[in-house]
């Protein structure tokens, strides 16, 4: 009986030794280049193709809107913000890390987005943002969560005019 615990151990030993490691240098490559792929899809304003980077049960959280959630919702919001003609976005990640376990990692990076506005002016904005990825079981990265926002501080509301004549 001494033997067969002896036995299991070494087993043991010998199986946890072969457990996958994740090569997090390879991962975070891998990220890295799927955030670049995405945002060239986004600012060629291919709608398609950007959704494409998405998890199926994606959440998106854009400046000033509310969260959309799920693929097909914020494929519906990105082509309708990408057809936009005087819209356009950009983005680098600046940071990506990547979980031990290798199935989840963030990415953290700047963005600038333009709008033209009816009067013909443009207006530019910077800003940052945060990417969660997930590993699917096909090895790929897909985007689980993504937040970006301004850096542009709000302007405070205009006191109200003296009416009262004094």
């Amino acid at each position: 009986m001494k033997r067969f615990f002896v036995l299991l151990a070494i087993l043991m030993v010998a199986v946890s030794g072969c457990a996958k490691k994740t090569d997090v240098d390879a991962e975070r490559a891998a990220i890295r280049t799927t955030d670049a792929a995405w945002a060239s899809a986004a600012a060629a304003k291919n709608a398609d193709e950007a959704a494409s980077f998405l998890a199926a049960d994606a959440t998106m959280m854009p400046p000033h809107e509310s969260v959309i959630v799920g693929k097909d919702a914020i494929a519906q919001w990105m082509a309708q913000t990408l057809s936009n003609p005087g819209f356009s976005i950009s983005w680098q990640a600046t940071a990506v890390d990547v979980a031990a376990s290798g199935d989840f990692a963030y990415s953290t990076g700047t963005n600038q987005v333009q709008i033209s506005m009816p009067d013909g002016s443009t207006i530019t904005d910077t800003g940052k943002g945060l990417t969660i990825w997930k590993k699917q079981a096909d090895g790929t990265w897909k985007v689980a969560v993504d937040i970006f926002n301004s850096d542009t501080p709000m302007t405070s509301p205009a006191a109200p005019a003296d009416t009262t004549g004094q």
